[in-house]
């Protein structure tokens, strides 16, 4: 866990990321004629979104219901999910199935945030790519701000970065990156009626392709510097610790270390 030295140190030096950075795929931008009321989308030729209006589900009066409505609503959407990654023994044209499916998947991203009522909300989602030289991964350039007109901007609430991954794959060193930008923004604590509730990023996962499903997310926390797995099986939910996330020099500038280190989730019904 970083010392609140290390963190001012972090946030006199961090620029502000704006994209998501995801598993590894040459990303396709989805078609502009696509019109969808829970998406968010820049104008033909226009500039990038700054901000995302909210709410899109509705009021939710704790945070674990509007994490998984947003999961379901993101594995709603077209080519939210490649699907399972197929075993190195697979066979070779399930692979390049496999191969081709995450060329043409999308990544989704919202914000989770907390209104003056006391709520956990949601906005809409985008789809909008961000940019990326090698065109190697895939990335959802998420605004740095909701605009919700019921509230003045500044009693909002930012809770978490929520989006989704096209297969089962941890939450990336440009993911950690961007959130901690954002906490610079926002603050590291938002203030709710739960109150060992942190900043967080969320990256959801289905295994299916065709029909996908809310089958688990990865969560991380700068407040822990560990990332849990949850998973579905059935009605079931486990949890599991699968890295940590360490700052090995004081060149904050470069990207963290993500470490495997399983262990069991430090507190089992966190949501």
């Amino acid at each position: 866990m970083l010392t609140p030295a290390h963190w001012r140190h972090l946030l006199r030096v961090l620029a502000v990321s704006a994209v998501l950075g995801c598993s590894s795929s040459k990303a396709i931008a989805p078609d502009s004629e696509e019109l969808d009321a829970d998406i968010a989308r820049p104008p033909p030729g226009g500039p990038r979104l700054e901000s995302l209006p909210g709410p899109m589900l509705g009021t939710f009066d704790s945070y674990s219901e509007a994490l998984f409505a947003a999961c379901r609503k993101i594995f709603t959407k077209p080519r939210s999910s490649a699907g399972r990654s197929p075993p190195t023994t697979a066979l070779r044209e399930e692979r390049e199935a496999f191969q081709l499916r995450r060329r043409a998947a999308t990544e989704y991203c919202a914000w989770m945030y907390y209104t003056p009522d006391n709520k956990y909300e949601i906005s809409l989602l985008t789809d909008q790519a961000g940019s990326d030289p090698t065109g190697k991964a895939k990335h959802c350039s998420l605004p740095s701000f909701v605009e919700d007109r019921r509230y003045p901007s500044e009693n909002i609430q930012y809770i978490v970065v929520l989006h989704n991954h096209t297969f089962d794959t941890r939450i990336s060193e440009e993911d950690v990156l961007f959130l901690v930008g954002q906490g610079s923004l926002h603050g590291f604590e938002p203030k709710t009626k739960d109150r060992d509730r942190r900043l967080s990023l969320v990256a959801f996962f289905s295994n299916e392709h065709e029909n996908p499903t809310c089958d688990g997310f990865y969560a991380y926390s700068p407040y822990t510097g560990k990332i849990l797995k949850w998973a579905r099986s059935g009605r079931q939910w486990s949890c599991t610790q699968t890295h940590v996330v360490r700052w090995l020099t004081r060149d904050l500038l470069n990207a963290p270390t993500i470490m495997e280190e399983k262990a069991h989730c430090p507190t089992m019904g966190a949501l």
